[in-house]
């Protein structure tokens, strides 16, 4: 009989978390451990990245910056959990920020506050002479590092 019992308090409480998953992925839960972006991406036009932006490539973890030296790419998952910053996060003149803990990023992904105390993945970006921008989420790179934009 405890058996018995037992077991239906598993299974009762398995369909309870069955069930409270889409829940917690609708409220931006659950998005811990994301993995980071790997191969080519395209990243867009250098025309439509103004000097001074950051701004998140579409449906890729990565985020695309451009300062006086040129584009940079880094990684959208926050170094302290692994949530993916496009879905909760956001970006603004300071820096990424990372909503699933509060930790706050500098435009170069360096860690200025929360839990986070690594900084973000730099990635080689290349660009083509039509302006084509192409990271290579597989390549790492400083964090200094930039590719020229021609005037």
């Amino acid at each position: 009989m405890r058996e018995r019992r037992r077991f239906l308090q598993l299974v009762g409480a398995g369909a309870v978390t069955l069930g409270a998953l889409p829940i917690l992925q609708a409220c931006g839960g659950g998005q811990e451990g994301q993995s980071p972006a790997s191969g080519p991406i395209a990243a867009g036009n250098v025309s439509s990245v103004a000097v001074g932006t950051l701004q998140f490539v579409a449906n890729q973890p990565v985020i695309l910056g451009r300062d006086a030296g040129g584009l940079y790419a880094m990684s959208a998952i926050c170094t302290h959990a692994g949530c993916n910053m496009m879905n909760d996060g956001s970006l603004d003149s300071t820096g990424p920020f990372c909503s699933c803990h509060d930790s706050q990023f500098d435009v170069n992904g360096n860690p200025v506050s929360g839990p986070a105390s690594s900084p973000l993945a730099h990635y080689q970006v290349d660009l083509a002479a039509d302006g084509t921008i192409t990271v290579q989420a597989g390549v790492t790179v400083s964090s200094s590092t930039r590719t020229p934009v021609p005037a």
